[in-house]
């Protein structure tokens, strides 16, 4: 009899495909992953898996299946109390309820994202992705003055990280300052 697969494992592979722009290879080893977690009971690795999971169907545009993958892993993780860990999954879900243009809905999101990460012991990576998430909010509701505000602490925080993309990541550029100076240039240029 053949050894049920490692879902930690399916979860590497769904994260090397997504790499790679495997998508349907993702979403496959994401989803056995789900399902054996699932029926593990593994409720903090099912949230993981569920991430996961909504990502590969984000990539996909299969949107309404991305956020309710999310919306999962966020019930499990507020149970849980475990607050950086759902502070991430609220800036996933966020980005999934902006990719389907329900920013005004992501926004309270977004807001509850940022109260549990300030009131943790946030890497500054990822709170840069947060921030970075705040700007591509405010642009997509249609408040420059806010995505500008944004786009420059993004700035700010990701310029501060420069040794980190080259060290750990081996990129001789940091694409977050690269994404938020092109982000500001443009909405100068939209200026009055």
């Amino acid at each position: 009899m053949a050894e049920a697969p490692d879902p930690q494992e399916l979860l590497n592979q769904a994260a090397a495909a997504r790499r790679v722009g495997r998508l349907p290879e993702s979403l496959d080893a994401a989803g056995q992953a789900v399902a054996l977690l699932r029926a593990a009971g593994a409720a903090g690795d099912l949230a993981h898996a569920l991430t996961r999971l909504a990502q590969a169907w984000r990539d996909l545009g299969r949107y309404g299946d991305a956020r309710s993958a999310q919306e999962e892993a966020a019930a499990l993780l507020r149970r849980a109390d475990n607050g950086l860990l759902l502070a991430s999954a609220l800036r996933h879900l966020g980005g999934i309820l902006d990719d389907q243009g329900a920013h005004a809905e992501a926004a309270p999101v977004y807001a509850e994202m940022m109260v549990l990460y300030q009131a943790a012991d946030t890497a500054p990576l990822e709170m840069a992705n947060a921030v970075r998430a705040l700007a591509c909010n405010a642009e997509g509701r249609g408040d420059r003055g806010e995505a500008e505000v944004r786009w420059q602490e993004a700035l700010d925080r990701y310029a501060a990280l420069d040794n980190l993309f080259q060290r750990d990541y081996g990129l001789p550029d940091n694409p977050g300052v690269a994404e938020a100076r092109a982000r500001l240039a443009r909405l100068s240029a939209m200026s009055p």
